[in-house]
């Protein structure tokens, strides 16, 4: 008997922005499920998961620990400690309020009904008949310590909790979140989620806590790594690509991010009408056969905030910028040139300076700049995206003639979008 065809819609396979299912690659390799299992398997200790932005580290822990089988609250959230104990509370259904109850038999004339009391603190009611019996009922109730109330909780049902971009967490709360940390560790594990290793100094400049922070290292994707995904997408939808080219392509265009490649695999399979599993297996190329065209689409939809900051340069105090002219007759000034030359040398992530100087010269109709304005300028720029960075890393670094470009959203927008006109 033939099996049942399963049809599945592309929306489903190619996913950006929720952990995927079908293209979901475990990185068997790196061994990062191995490591966060072996973490879950041994009490007393927090699990930081620190690595570039969009690398993949939320998925890989929700793909272990589900929202439903562990108390996941994100870093913007915990604006105090309270804050942390209300998640736990509420996750567990629990009650931080305690009421008791009292009833008194008396005797009495007429029927008459009393209510005395402040709320969530003291109330009585009381009501009398005119046959000589009556009854009363004092309440009592308190609050309790949420603090107390969240570890007593996790006493009984040990539930594993996730703080997600924990470098969201504000400055001034940090050290009472470390410190609600700790003391919960004894009971439950305790996994910590941040694109900078720094951010979690809090946790461990916590006394007693040398020894008792692993850290998990989230590394930027190889190409294969990347070409996975577009291999198990493409086979389920039934997508032809010989020799893996299209994939191949697509995993260069990414810089290292799976949340690219899962976009640019989605926009290219439903740019080529492929919104489900077809009855025959296609092919898939650019719209119009521009391959140009296609990712300068999507380049568009967003520009990385650093972007005209890094191009704007820092501020020139009155001084005026030397004009520089490109071959293809737009005029810039050294900042614009030398973006303009980091975009020519992709889709690398790490590039040389004298690279950059080499492209220079023959990108401009006048004399390219010398090395050190160039270095000079590479500087400004890694200084600006430093003070840009927020609670995250920096879009781009440069640090012995190198420069890295640490987004790739910012390498990818500035290969593809039109910026330069």
């Amino acid at each position: 008997m033939t099996e049942p065809r399963v049809v599945y819609l592309t929306r489903n396979v190619f996913v950006a922005g929720r952990p995927p299912d079908v293209t979901y690659n475990p990185r068997s390799d790196r061994q990062q499920e191995t490591e966060v299992r072996a973490y879950i398997g041994q009490p007393g200790k927090a699990l930081s998961v620190s690595g570039p932005t969009k690398s993949g580290k939320t998925v890989l822990i929700e793909r272990i620990l589900p929202p439903a089988e562990a108390i996941w609250m994100q870093g913007s959230d915990l604006t105090s400690a309270d804050v942390f104990w209300a998640r736990i509370i509420d996750w567990l259904g629990l009650y931080d309020a305690l009421e008791v109850s009292t009833q008194v038999a008396t005797q009495s004339g007429r029927r008459n009904a009393v209510t005395v009391g402040v709320p969530k603190v003291v109330s009585y009611t009381g009501e009398q008949t005119d046959g000589g019996g009556s009854t009363a009922s004092i309440k009592k109730g308190r609050r309790r310590n949420p603090a107390d109330v969240a570890r007593e909780g996790l006493t009984t049902l040990p539930v594993p909790i996730v703080v997600d971009d924990f470098h969201y967490v504000p400055d001034d709360v940090k050290r009472d979140i470390a410190r609600a940390i700790k003391s919960v560790l004894p009971i439950t594990h305790v996994i910590m989620i941040a694109v900078p290793h720094e951010a979690f100094e809090a946790v461990r400049r916590e006394p007693d806590m040398t020894g008792r922070v692993w850290n998990l290292e989230i590394e930027r994707w190889s190409v294969e790594e990347l070409k996975y995904i577009a291999r198990k997408g493409f086979e389920v939808l039934d997508i032809d690509d010989p020799d893996e080219r299209v994939g191949a392509r697509l995993a260069e265009y990414s810089y290292g991010a799976p949340f690219l490649m899962q976009q640019l695999c989605y926009d290219l399979a439903t740019a080529n009408g492929v919104l489900e599993t077809g009855p025959r297996a296609v092919s898939l190329d650019a719209p119009d056969g521009d391959w140009e065209a296609f990712l300068q689409r999507i380049a568009k939809r967003s520009v990385p905030d650093v972007f005209q900051k890094l191009l704007k340069g820092p501020n020139p105090r009155g001084q005026q910028r030397i004009e520089r002219v490109l071959s293809g007759g737009v005029r810039t000034d050294i900042y614009g040139a030398v973006l303009h030359a980091i975009a020519l040398t992709g889709p690398k992530t790490t590039i040389r300076q004298q690279e950059i100087v080499q492209i220079l010269e023959s990108e401009l109709v006048d004399a390219a700049p010398k090395g050190q304005n160039v270095s000079s300028a590479l500087g400004h720029m890694a200084h600006i995206a430093e003070e840009s960075r927020g609670t995250g890393d920096a879009a781009l670094a440069f640090k012995d003639e190198v420069v890295h470009l640490l987004d790739p959203f910012l390498a990818f927008f500035l290969r593809w979008g039109t910026w330069l006109k």
